[in-house]
């Protein structure tokens, strides 16, 4: 952990990796950046995330040991997608109320799916903090049925927090690209949400700037914001 201190940090905020809230797990990649996460529901673990807790521009994070030492990926969630394996067919259909009793696990078979785009890496303590962020792209490819789990205000601080006390998003070119679409918005959803964590006048100036910045890009070569 750095011993930068962090003055505008929120006692409310959890700044621990441990019993976080498992939301999904890893189902497939569409790049080394860029994986779809199939998000956890009743049948799959007592307490399932709610729409809120794995909703866009949710930051996430992916434990990982590597040659004995622990480390955390971290990503954000920027897109969602619904499959309904029923839909489109023809046919009588049961009521709504009768379905649990005559079709078991039809509900169930219904499943949510997030994409999840990389962030960076950072190293894991012994009291389940977070230490030397990096923003860089991650070395390691992650694993099918690797676990996501929502990341606390705390730790995503952590992750933009620099040894001395700056605000850092090194990651936003290649998040506006592995995003596509949807990358402008999923960034300024992260700039928001960074804005509860960093209200230092100094913090916000910089968001101000990079919040500015993404809405110019995005109006001339996008064309999705104004």
């Amino acid at each position: 952990m750095s011993d930068a201190p962090l003055t505008d940090q929120s006692d409310t905020q959890r700044d621990r990796t441990d019993d976080c809230l498992a939301i999904g797990s890893i189902v497939s990649s569409n790049s080394h950046m860029d994986y779809t996460v199939e998000i956890y529901n009743e049948t799959d673990r007592e307490r399932a995330p709610s729409p809120d807790e794995c909703g866009f521009g949710q930051p996430v994070f992916i434990e990982k040991t590597i040659q004995g030492d622990e480390y955390i990926v971290m990503g954000v969630i920027y897109d969602t997608q619904l499959v309904d394996p029923d839909q489109g067919r023809s046919g009588p259909r049961l009521a709504q109320g009768d379905q649990p009793q005559f079709t078991p696990g039809y509900v169930e078979e219904r499943t949510k799916f997030a994409g999840v785009a990389l962030l960076g890496v950072a190293e894991v303590t012994k009291d389940a903090t977070i230490e030397n962020p990096s923003h860089q792209m991650p070395r390691w490819t992650l694993a099918v049925e690797d676990i996501v789990e929502q990341c606390p205000d705390g730790v995503t601080r952590e992750f933009h927090n620099t040894e001395d006390g700056r605000l850092q998003l090194a990651y936003i070119e290649r998040l506006l690209d592995v995003a596509g679409p949807l990358g402008a918005e999923v960034t300024l959803a992260l700039v928001e949400r960074l804005r509860e964590s960093f209200p230092a006048e100094e913090h916000q100036r910089v968001l101000n700037v990079i919040e500015k910045d993404i809405r110019w890009q995005s109006s001339v070569d996008r064309g999705v914001m104004r």
